[in-house]
């Protein structure tokens, strides 16, 4: 069932412990496609898209968070487990640091604490990453060609997986969905985001999950979340890239599946 609060779009399926999922920077539900079939069939599965915001001094992933929190209160769940990718994993963190009693599980997928360079310098993928957005200006017959290009590379959010050209059609159909004003506000959000030092307040059991060709996140990143998060379990999906539970959606959802099935709540 597709459903609307305020002008937080969301689907809700399936029956039993409730698995909430927030997608990355474009905000988009479309992004879980691949893990709500898989997991409704378990789990009652609410597949949550951001909220529109305009860019301002007050951008913060609190803010996002807030709105998962009302989007609980909306659908009566005291207890999820939150899954979240990249950007999506941020504002998890600030739930479950904000709201411990809410957060039954925490999955944070390809995601950070703080801004990090990566591996951006003098080399092809930095420059397949600031080519990434040139694609919303070709031809849509040249989009798929571009984008492989650029997942050649790792550039950006694309990977060299087999799910590149997947991923590739999702970019340019949802990629600024949005528009402009909401991706910006989201990544001045991202910019300034910290929590590094308030992740030892994470008390839900927790699985970091990276893909192991996302040159995004670095592993000294993925390694300073499971450090600083007790308890913390890592799972690299092979081959994966930054968006790994959209193009490796069978590695990434056994790993995030296996992890929730011993998690009681």
């Amino acid at each position: 069932m597709r459903r609307v609060l305020p002008s937080l779009d969301y689907l809700d399926r399936g029956q039993g412990k409730a698995v909430v999922m927030i997608p990355g920077l474009e905000g988009n539900k479309e992004f879980w496609r691949n893990q709500v079939g898989a997991f409704s069939a378990r789990y009652r599965v609410v597949a949550s898209g951001l909220l529109k915001r305009q860019p301002s001094s007050q951008s913060s992933v609190i803010v996002h968070a807030g709105d998962v929190v009302r989007l609980l209160d909306h659908l009566s769940l005291d207890r999820v487990a939150l899954v979240g990718q990249s950007f999506g994993g941020m504002v998890a963190q600030e739930v479950a640091i904000h709201h411990p009693d809410r957060v039954a599980a925490l999955v944070l997928c390809n995601t950070t604490d703080r801004p990090d360079r990566g591996r951006l310098g003098m080399n092809l993928f930095t420059l397949a990453t600031f080519a990434h957005p040139l694609v919303f200006a070709l031809p849509r017959s040249r989009h798929k060609p571009y984008l492989r290009w650029v997942g050649k590379h790792r550039g950006f959010v694309m990977d060299p997986s087999p799910g590149n050209d997947q991923l590739a059609e999702y970019v340019v159909e949802w990629g600024l969905r949005h528009g402009l004003g909401p991706n910006l506000e989201r990544a001045v959000a991202g910019i300034r985001a910290r929590t590094t030092e308030r992740l030892s307040r994470i008390r839900s059991p927790t699985l970091v999950l990276r893909g192991s060709e996302d040159w995004i996140i670095s592993p000294r990143t993925t390694g300073r979340l499971v450090e600083r998060i007790s308890g913390a379990r890592l799972a690299v999906v092979e081959g994966g890239g930054h968006c790994c539970p959209y193009t490796m959606p069978g590695e990434t959802n056994r790993r995030i599946m296996e992890f929730l099935d011993s998690v009681r709540y």
